[in-house]
């Protein structure tokens, strides 16, 4: 097969040059192994005249583009030429805890439209500007499919990111959303994590800063201050996680958040427990580690008084200075 330059229009056909020649042809994109793949119509007449394979394997690395669409930009080998790009249009229709799923239409043949989806195997993790990256698994170094911008946390807990797109054919613009389905851990003082999958290393870890270290028992919000984006893009916004807080039995203190569908989730601590001049009993929480995180809650004796015991054992610190609780992680 002969080295030729290759694209990729704005039907999703594969663009051939030969010869200062382009050839468009109709086909079928397919992902295999995060490899992408391109059969062209087997009664194309270019198939012959170009004499093409069956199948044609592309090798590069894979990006999103400026319009979030798919795109594999090419390294050189033997038949493709270095920093050739295929952009295939579609849209992200969902992202699995190990995998992104686009959604695409083709060409497959001159009267036959074909829509499909193409799977990429990876995991999330955030960047160090807060942004939503997705890591495509590779033998060796991992691309990253960066999602720009902020994003935002919906009524059910969940992380939502929200982007413009433009219709190429028809110059329209409108808002594609993407949710993403996890859960919520406090694990350090400036630090709040969204886990997908731990097993698959698929998780967004944020650097945050609390706005309120000492919170009251019948507050329902825990909110933080966070940076997103890049120097003058930067957005600087106020996340807040609602729940309510429950002084567990053995000695831990939680912070239940309602998922919607998929339920309340707690997020649990260790904490020392301490009596203030307000005779209320102050926890300070504790992460898995029993190091300090950094903020507190104060309840008041009528939010114990439905625990009779616990408020009974609680009630002796009034001759002390200091509880400590244990430490035991829900997740």
């Amino acid at each position: 097969m002969a080295k030729l330059r290759y694209a990729v229009d704005d039907l999703n056909r594969l663009l051939i040059r030969k010869d200062d020649k382009p050839y468009a042809l109709e086909g079928e994109f397919k992902i295999e192994r995060n490899n992408l793949i391109f059969e062209p119509h087997r009664k194309s007449p270019f198939t012959k005249e170009l004499d093409l394979p069956k199948r044609i394997k592309f090798q590069g690395n894979w990006q999103l583009s400026e319009n979030r669409d798919l795109k594999l930009t090419l390294v050189d080998n033997d038949y493709q030429h270095r920093e050739d790009e295929l952009e295939i249009r579609g849209r992200v229709i969902a992202c699995e805890a190990d995998a992104i799923v686009f959604e695409t239409k083709f060409k497959k043949t001159s009267t036959e439209d074909k829509i499909t989806l193409l799977r990429l195997g990876g995991r999330w993790q955030a960047n160090e500007f807060n942004e939503l990256n997705f890591l495509v698994s590779k033998e060796r170094e991992e691309d990253v499919l960066r999602f720009v911008g902020g994003w935002k946390i919906n009524q059910n807990q969940e992380i939502v990111y929200t982007y413009e797109k433009q219709d190429l054919i028809t110059k329209t613009r409108f808002e594609e959303t993407i949710t993403f389905k996890g859960c919520w851990q406090i694990n350090a003082r400036d630090r709040i994590t969204y886990a997908l999958d731990f097993k698959n290393k698929s998780f967004f870890e944020f650097k945050v800063q609390l706005l309120r270290p000492d919170l009251r028992g019948d507050e329902r919000q825990i909110k933080y201050s966070i940076g997103i984006g890049v120097k003058d893009l930067r957005e600087e916004k106020v996340i807040s996680l609602f729940g309510k807080w429950k002084v567990q039995p053995k000695k831990t203190i939680s912070f239940e958040l309602d998922y919607g569908e998929k339920g309340i989730r707690a997020l649990t601590f260790g904490a020392s427990v301490l009596l203030d001049k307000n005779n209320e009993f102050v926890f300070e929480l504790k992460d898995r580690r029993g190091k300090d995180l950094g903020f507190s809650v104060a309840l008041n004796r009528s939010f114990l008084e439905e625990k009779a015991g616990l408020f009974i054992r609680l009630s002796k610190l009034e001759n002390d200075s200091r509880l400590e609780a244990g430490i035991r992680i829900l997740w």
